[in-house]
């Protein structure tokens, strides 16, 4: 399913790269707009649509669509993204606390317990 949209995405992209690129340009582009003498007025009515107008607009709907449809697919339903990340300043989980052995009290630290000091440097 997904190779069949990423298919009908590729030909569109290609489609509407084209067909952007036969259109005309209307008013000499975009100097027009700044007193550059073209005949339709920016605020104004443009004239009928051609073809090629009609044909951009709709490959460009199905563009996205396709583009909206891929991405949904892509993800695994696991949930949001938010979900999985871990803050940076929170410590590790703790290992949950372990039984003292049968024949140690709870009270009284397990043998060789005190610290270890560095060797000192001569």
């Amino acid at each position: 399913m997904m190779t069949v949209i990423a298919v009908v995405h590729v030909i569109f992209c290609l489609l509407l790269i084209a067909l952007v690129l036969l259109q005309d340009p209307k008013s000499s582009g975009g100097g027009a707009m700044f007193g550059g003498g073209g005949s339709n007025s920016v605020l104004g009515a443009t004239g009928a649509e051609t073809f090629l107008t009609k044909l951009t607009r709709y490959s460009a709907v199905v563009f996205g669509i396709t583009c909206l449809v891929l991405t949904i697919l892509s993800r695994p339903n696991s949930g949001s993204v938010i979900d999985s990340v871990v803050p940076a300043n929170q410590p590790p989980p703790l290992a949950p606390a372990q039984p003292p052995p049968a024949g140690q009290p709870e009270n009284t630290l397990p043998q060789n317990t005190a610290p270890q000091t560095a060797p000192e440097a001569k």
